[in-house]
């Protein structure tokens, strides 16, 4: 598993972007109107905010690659799994639970997305 960034349920999205601006983060783009992708000024996503209820429950956490989520799925129905893969913005995402309950969320990248080897925007609007 490869942590690819921060996952952070936020009720103000546009109140939280402008906080972490001031900490020293740029907005890296906005999949979709609930999303907010930063992360250092060239570099790849190491917090996404997000405005939903369900990942407000969950509470904050990493996301982690895991390769092919549908195969890592199949290899582990043993895994006390909270979400079965699903399509969102960001691309195939899953969540599982730990032994301690402690939720461990998966994405399977969408192709868009700035991954931290080759960062990019050019998809996204981005601020200026």
């Amino acid at each position: 598993m490869k942590l690819l960034f921060e996952l952070r349920p936020v009720d103000h999205l546009d109140a939280s972007v402008d906080y972490y601006r001031s900490l020293g983060l740029e907005p890296l783009g906005w999949p979709d109107d609930d999303t907010a992708m930063l992360g250092p000024r060239g570099g790849a996503a190491t917090i996404v905010l997000v405005r939903d209820p369900a990942e407000s429950a969950l509470g904050a956490g990493g996301v982690y690659d895991v390769g092919d989520l549908g195969v890592f799925f199949g290899d582990h129905p043993e895994l006390d799994w909270l979400m079965a893969p699903v399509w969102s913005s960001l691309g195939w995402y899953a969540v599982f639970a730990d032994r301690t309950g402690t939720c461990i969320r998966l994405l399977d990248p969408s192709p868009h997305l700035p991954s931290a080897a080759e960062p990019s925007s050019s998809v996204f609007a981005v601020a200026s």
